[in-house]
């Protein structure tokens, strides 16, 4: 059973926040790059190789005129954590090499696509439950940061955000001072872009304070998004919608559609799922058999009407071969994380790292209504 998971409490610009968050976890980041088998066996032999140094080059060049502050907080990281900056910019390319770039065949495939995610919105419940699933590793190398990033004496973002070792904050679960929660699923379009990394956009994510804000930052006018990806957005201070966001790559600008949630008396009305596929934009692609196993698994369970509910849901196993509570197996290469459970009515986030449908407290829990009225 898990009993720690660090937090970093930090405060500063954006390139000291990242040294900050490099030389805390300093041991996690270099022990994960020298452990992950997604880092050694694609990203990094896809960076090797002209091409790819070519590739990301280009891409680098893109994303410090796009986002300079995060290019920023990611220079700080690496030379906190004594790693060249070019190995965290890789790091922060997953996606985008593992199912676009590189034409090495991964150990890990699309069927190991990871993360769930249950929306409850009732009168009297408003939860949003989100399964983070990747390389088991995580489990014991991520770490939460709660950063408040000042600029010229100027509040410019305030944040909770759990991260990847040596990877943007934004990339999984996570909420922001103005009351947004967010988590963010895994989905493959038809391509991957030659542009801004997903990773710079779920970061830049953290700092909107409504729901166009975010439907703003995720579209990038002018650069759009590499990869496809469904962000969760939940609010804390306008709980009456939850949005099930489906974004997918195209020239110039992300194409999104956006899925409300609305309150509903109606537990079928009032209940939403999201895993790793395409659900409410008409795209077409194969859809990973794992993904559709969890959804249609979900879908067939009580439809939940409480936190518990939606804990039991995240928790379930009942598929053997694929289970929506996810363990390294024969049959699976990936594993469930940690489990946040989003309380929007009472402002609360709970996390869990160890089956949530257990009969167990969670091992961390943040206090969002502090963190919006700061």
């Amino acid at each position: 059973m898990a009993t720690s998971f660090p937090v970093l409490h930090t405060k500063g610009g954006y390139f000291d926040v990242g040294y900050s968050i490099g030389s805390t976890f300093q041991s996690r980041i270099q022990t994960y790059l020298e452990s992950s088998a997604l880092f050694k066996e694609t990203l990094l032999p896809f960076y090797d190789t002209r091409e790819g140094r070519d590739l990301v080059e280009t891409i680098m060049t893109l994303t410090e005129k796009n986002f300079p502050m995060y290019i920023d907080e990611v220079q700080g990281t690496a030379q906190g954590a004594g790693l060249p900056y070019e190995m965290l910019f890789v790091n922060n390319m997953l996606m985008e090499i593992y199912f676009g770039y590189s034409k090495n065949t991964p150990r890990l495939t699309r069927e190991d696509l990871g993360c769930s995610t249950v929306y409850i919105n009732r009168p009297d419940v408003k939860v949003i439950g989100h399964n983070e699933d990747c390389e088991d590793l995580i489990k014991h190398l991520g770490y939460v940061v709660d950063a408040t990033i000042i600029e010229n004496d100027v509040v410019e973002e305030k944040f909770t955000s759990l991260c990847y070792p040596g990877g943007l904050p934004g990339a999984s679960l996570g909420f922001n001072y103005h009351g947004l929660t967010f988590s963010i699923n895994t989905v493959v379009a038809p391509t991957v872009g030659v542009t801004t990394p997903t990773n710079y956009l779920t970061r830049a994510m953290l700092r909107a304070s409504n729901i166009d804000e975010v439907k703003d930052i995720i579209t990038n006018a002018g650069n759009g998004i590499s990869t496809g990806c469904n962000i969760n957005v939940g609010s804390v201070v306008d709980t009456s919608t939850q949005w099930s966001v489906e974004v997918v790559p195209r020239v110039s600008e992300s194409k999104l559609s956006v899925q409300e949630i609305h309150e509903s008396d109606d537990p079928e009305k009032s209940t939403y799922f999201h895993m790793n596929e395409y659900r409410h934009m008409n795209i077409k692609v194969e859809t990973a058999a794992r993904s559709k196993a969890r959804l249609d698994r979900a879908m067939s369970l009580p439809v939940p009407t409480c936190a518990r509910d939606a804990r039991n849901i995240l928790g379930d196993v009942k598929n053997l071969m694929h289970p929506i509570f996810r363990t390294v197996r024969p049959t699976d290469g990936a594993a469930t994380a940690c489990t946040g459970i989003f309380d929007l009515l009472n402002k609360r986030l709970d996390i869990y790292f160890d089956n949530p449908s257990m009969d167990i407290e969670p091992l961390l829990t943040f206090n969002m209504e502090s963190s919006s009225r700061r």
